[in-house]
Parts: structure tokens; C-alpha cells; sequence
């Protein structure tokens, strides 16, 4: 778990930029009927979504490993977070009505035995008629197909520090690395990167800038690469189904937005 503070420690200067996706605001109204308070956002970040669900009139918590992430939402929003480790939260029994994992808390976790812990600290802490909600983040399918033809997304696994690395190239780089990968010439690279380009959502298209900005610092490039990961989980409907179904946890529902999928337990 430490790894995964140092990953979003090297983050979080630059998180503004990039953290109303996955579960972002919109997706939250998707459920927001459904939140009771107290509530308690885990894998909060700077705060996004503990500050939408407060200005909805809730009494919000967060959570998060990150002291950074934490020191901004401090900075930036005025936002008091607590640091804490999602498998042994400093809260008593039955505390919460409504606990909500952000994406980038048990999406990025591909091991169950871990999973599990998380979930069974969730079910001490949420009160026996409250609701647990998980987030899993979701890439467009012309996105997650290209990913697949370069081999970035291989058995439900995306390789995060080769896409990241992906940030650093300039256009012509892009195209010959892509070439390479995809076992084509520069013309079929070429139009597999547009192609992708054009079908894939405004957001990916306004995250994708972001980090191409951010990777312009050589320094800050080389520290988020070498804190990342070497691959993170990347599960479709039918792998959280098998997540949870391994879990013996049933899901009440399963609800798609256009940039997450948020598992009612």
C-alpha cells in the first residue's frame, strides 16, 4: 500500500488537472438519490467529491493514503481529510450510512485477499441499513480497443508505467512507437491513432492534454513513471461480476456512466 501512497503523492501537484474523471461529478448525480448521510468518500483525493456531496446539504468524511492529496485538499479546497489505510479505518461500528470508494482505491487493486479486507472494513463501519458503493474506472471501447492492438491491455491488465511513458513522446515518436507495437506500417499506425482519437470521449481527449502537459517536465515524468506501478487491473462488467461473485459479495447493482462503473454492494 505504500507503493500506491508514493505513486499519488507524486501525483498530486498536478491532480487538479486531471481529477474530475472516472468518478467525477457527473457520474456521482447518476447515484446521488441514493446517498444517505453520514457519508464517508474513500480514496477522497484533493476532495472532489466530498465537496460535491457537501454543497447537496451531506455531511461528508474522506479518507485517503496520500498525505499530499491530502495537504492539497487542505490548500486548495479548505477541506480538513484524514489519512488512513482503506483495510483498517479509524472509525467505531456501524459510523456511516453511505460509504463510497473513489476510483483509483479497490479498481486498482488485483489482489482479492486485499479487496476482501477493504470490504470487510467497509461492512464493520456501515450501519446495517447503509449502502456501499464502488467505483471501477472505464475506458471508451475505441480507446480500450487500440489498447488491446498495442498491447497495453493484456487478461484485464493495462500496463500503466509503458502508457504513461507514451506522455513523453512528441507526435512522430507516437506514430513510430505505435508501428512498432502494432507490427504495422506508419500509415495503418497513423490512422489507428486517429481513429481512436476522433471516437473516444471529450474527457479522454481533455485528459490526455493534460498529461501530455504535465510530461513536458522531464523531473516530474520521471518520478510519476518510476513511482507507477508496472500494471494496474482494468475490469469490464463481466470481471467486476467475477470480482465480486469470487468475493462471495452480491452486488445490488451495477450502474455504467460514460466514464466509470460504480457496484452497489
Amino acid at each position: 500500500m505504500n507503493e500506491a501512497a508514493d505513486f499519488w503523492d507524486a501525483l498530486a501537484p498536478h491532480h487538479a488537472a486531471i481529477e474530475d474523471n472516472y468518478l467525477d461529478r457527473s457520474s456521482l448525480r447518476r447515484i446521488i438519490r441514493d446517498i444517505r448521510q453520514p457519508v464517508l468518500v474513500v480514496g477522497a483525493g484533493q476532495g472532489l467529491i466530498v465537496e460535491a456531496l457537501q454543497k447537496e446539504g451531506l455531511r461528508v468524511a474522506g479518507v485517503d493514503l496520500s498525505a499530499e492529496m491530502i495537504r492539497c485538499a487542505k490548500s486548495r479546497r479548505g477541506l480538513t481529510l484524514l489519512r488512513a489505510d482503506a483495510r483498517a479505518m479509524p472509525f467505531g461500528d456501524r459510523t456511516y450510512e453511505t460509504i463510497l470508494y473513489a476510483t483509483g482505491v479497490i479498481d486498482f487493486m488485483g489482489d482479492d485477499a486485499q479487496i476482501q479486507m477493504i470490504l470487510n472494513e467497509a461492512r464493520r463501519i456501515v450501519t446495517s441499513s447503509g449502502r456501499i458503493f464502488v467505483a471501477f474506472y472505464r475506458i471508451s471501447a475505441p480507446l480500450e480497443a487500440l489498447m488491446v492492438r498495442l498491447g497495453l491491455l493484456r487478461n484485464n491488465v493495462l500496463s500503466l508505467k509503458e502508457l504513461l511513458g507514451m506522455y513523453r513522446m512528441n507526435p512522430v515518436q507516437t506514430i513510430a512507437w505505435t508501428a512498432k507495437k502494432a507490427e504495422a506500417g506508419y500509415l495503418h499506425a497513423t490512422r489507428l491513432l486517429l481513429q481512436s482519437w476522433v471516437l473516444s470521449t471529450a474527457k479522454e481527449k481533455a485528459a490526455a492534454f493534460s498529461m501530455q502537459r504535465i510530461f513536458r517536465n522531464q523531473q516530474c515524468a520521471e518520478s510519476l513513471i518510476n513511482a507507477a506501478p508496472e500494471g494496474q487491473p482494468y475490469r469490464n462488467e463481466h470481471e467486476i461480476r467475477n470480482l465480486f461473485a469470487r468475493l462471495a459479495i452480491p452486488i445490488r447493482r451495477l450502474e455504467a456512466t460514460a466514464s466509470c462503473r460504480i457496484a452497489e454492494l
